[in-house]
């Protein structure tokens, strides 16, 4: 599941959607797996005069999409005009699902989805669970059905309504919070998904969004890895070398997920010296990868600790799925633009 994979139980019985998100929220916030020493407190809703902001932000859990306060969940990045990216993990019920430990059939998983897509209805609905008959003690015959509307201990397909983005700055100025109004494209295999949110939220700061690489990275190049690990705030930067350049459908190694609820993703995989190596972990699914011109080249998605004490951090590469994207074609202008304005050629030239 990536680094997101919050060991805490949810809420049972008759607890709403809402309550059920608020716990999953928490617990992101407050988790043994996140490292609290020293974090930072997330600024509030942005008061002063236009500042400049990172492109990275921490991406945010409600338990309604109106209100605060959120909860620091994942990471993304911002491309301008309202498009941010995200992991597929990070925006769906993935998370919520496996903390109670139930496997949906094939039929059911919700892997793609683009924008428009009225024939995919798993993208409007619920996971509601079964519970045991408290007269029979019998259990369920199925342990969850599909439900158009929210029910009794229902979990959506669709995370986003409830999420929100906070770009990060360095010298923690107050930043504004941007809701998620619209999904407009998962995709599983390459843990991906996109979102928008309305670029008026951000009018009072200044981002330099980056431009999308399709130039493959090479073994030992150096990489720039940019999240929000442990929920701090601003986003913790750190350097990694690529140890693996070729672009694979991996099966996912944190030893946190089972065996049998892994699946696998599009990665090359980069490193982290053994004195970095808790600089990536649980919030950092999502943030940026950037090559040494500054150029988006992916987005971490998982990663694993090896025995001699470094990390290996997998990343879902920009020349994998930015051809996707382009043939894709999904339906919103703003996210043509940025798909079809890529970083600029590199001149061989002297």
């Amino acid at each position: 599941m990536g680094f997101d994979y919050w060991l805490l139980p949810l809420t049972q019985g008759k607890a709403t959607v809402k309550r059920k998100l608020l716990v999953l929220a928490m617990g992101a916030a407050s988790s043994i797996l996140v490292v609290l020493a020293g974090r930072a407190q997330i600024p509030s809703k942005v008061e002063a005069d236009v500042v400049e902001a990172d492109s990275v932000g921490v991406l945010l859990l409600g338990s309604d999409a109106e209100s605060e306060p959120y909860y620091p969940l994942a990471s993304g990045v911002y491309l301008g005009r309202g498009i941010v990216l995200t992991n597929w993990h990070a925006a769906t019920y993935a998370a919520l699902l496996l903390l109670e430990d139930i496997e949906l059939k094939p039929t059911d998983e919700l892997l793609t989805y683009k924008m428009g897509d009225r024939s995919n209805s798993l993208i409007y609905s619920w996971i509601c669970l079964a519970q045991t008959n408290t007269d029979t003690l019998k259990p369920p015959n199925s342990p969850y059905w599909i439900s158009p509307t929210d029910a009794d201990n229902c979990i959506p397909y669709n995370l986003t309504p409830w999420q929100a983005f906070r770009p990060s700055e360095p010298n923690q100025a107050p930043m504004p919070t941007a809701q998620f109004e619209e999904l407009l494209f998962l995709n599983r295999s390459m843990e991906l998904a996109i979102v928008k949110l309305d670029p008026q939220d951000l009018a009072k700061i200044e981002i330099s969004p980056p431009c999308l690489s399709k130039v493959p990275v090479k073994k030992g190049e150096t990489l720039t890895v940019q999240s929000h690990v442990g929920g701090r705030y601003p986003a913790v930067t750190v350097t990694a070398i690529v140890k693996d350049d070729q672009p694979q459908l991996r099966v996912d190694p944190d030893p946190r997920v089972p065996v049998d609820k892994r699946y696998a993703a599009m990665s090359i995989i980069a490193t982290l010296p053994a004195d970095q190596s808790n600089s990536v972990g649980p919030g950092s699914s999502g943030g940026p990868v950037f090559n040494q011109r500054g150029e988006l080249v992916g987005l971490v998605w998982t990663g694993q600790y090896l025995d001699d004490g470094t990390m290996e951090v997998w990343i879902t590469p920009t020349s994998s799925w930015l051809p996707l994207l382009e043939q894709e074609k999904v339906p919103d202008e703003d996210l043509r633009q940025v798909v079809e304005a890529p970083c600029p050629a590199i001149s061989n030239s002297p």
